[in-house]
């Protein structure tokens, strides 16, 4: 076997992994449950809104998620855009945890540091939703979506979200987005979640919208 024929079975998606059926409705309104949390304490702490019914705003959305049928948001959150990446859930799960450590007016301050992606994880989100984006007209020769599925891409992954642990050692795990993109590759390595496709385990669409507005505004700063 040449090197393109290895390059060729690494890629291709050969009977991909796919996650239980029943475990991807439990994923949905656990994910949107954490992502309505953490959006409604964002909001509430940019407001300074500390009366009784601003704090308990994010947990009413987050239990919201969880009621089953129409009368979930959850519900109608996933027919226009299915479920949230495991890495905006562990943002999230950043965001609630940094908040439950700090006090209500500080807590939108010390969000906003978390969800401040450095250079490097912000160019590789907003490429990489451009390049899905592109994939979607088949602008490209292959399927970019499909090598999703590869073994190929999920060592590529690994390597990517470590790099920063071994350039810098403990220190690189700091950053929220470091080890929330460690944890959910973790996560979809043993479950598969949400849909058995790498680039949704790792980015969606509104992510990718956050990350490429934070590299436009970033070079306008240098500019």
């Amino acid at each position: 076997m040449n090197v393109l024929d290895l390059v060729q079975t690494l890629t291709a998606p050969h009977a991909p992994l796919l996650p239980a059926a029943t475990d991807l409705v439990w994923a949905r309104h656990l994910v949107w449950s954490l992502v309505l949390a953490a959006l409604g304490l964002l909001w509430v702490s940019r407001l300074n809104r500390a009366c009784a019914l601003g704090r308990l705003l994010p947990w009413g959305l987050a239990l919201w998620a969880w009621v089953p049928g129409p009368w979930g948001v959850s519900y109608w959150l996933a027919l226009s855009f299915q479920i949230p990446s495991l890495t905006s859930g562990f943002l999230a799960v950043a965001v609630l945890f940094h908040s439950a450590n700090q006090r209500a007016r500080s807590s939108a301050t010390g969000a906003k540091k978390l969800l401040n992606w450095g250079a490097l994880w912000t160019a590789a989100a907003a490429v990489l939703g451009l390049a899905l984006m592109l994939d979607t007209f088949a602008v490209f020769a292959f399927s970019l979506y499909s090598w999703g599925f590869s073994p190929l891409a999920l060592a590529l992954a690994w390597a990517f979200a470590l790099l920063p642990f071994v350039v810098s050692g403990k220190k690189g795990l700091r950053h929220a987005s470091v080890w929330a993109l460690c944890a959910a590759l973790v996560v979809f390595t043993l479950t598969r979640w949400p849909t058995g496709n790498l680039w949704e385990a790792v980015l969606d669409p509104w992510l990718w919208l956050v990350a490429s507005g934070s590299l436009v505004r970033q070079l306008w700063r240098r500019r």
